[in-house]
């Protein structure tokens, strides 16, 4: 698997607060990868509504944070205060 060794400690829909984990774990010299699952884009390609209507903003982004198994007590720790 691409991701074995690396854990999700973060989900969020709201892009500020990503970022604010992001810096967080950027100051802390925490290694993380990100993925954006874009929910606009699958919806639009299963059919059910046209790419126009979904960027109306009732279809949310959700950005996930993932870190090495070593790094998790820690990020999580430094992560709990968003």
């Amino acid at each position: 698997m691409l991701f074995s060794n690396w854990l999700e400690v973060y989900f969020t829909s709201e892009m500020e607060k990503f970022f604010i984990a992001e810096n967080l774990l950027n100051e802390q010299g925490i290694s993380y990868k990100t993925d954006i699952i874009n929910n606009s884009l699958r919806l639009s390609n299963l059919g059910k509504m046209s790419p126009a209507l979904c960027r109306d903003g009732n279809v949310k982004e959700y950005y996930k944070i993932l870190v090495k198994k070593k790094d998790e007590p820690q990020a999580k720790h430094l992560l709990s205060g968003i």
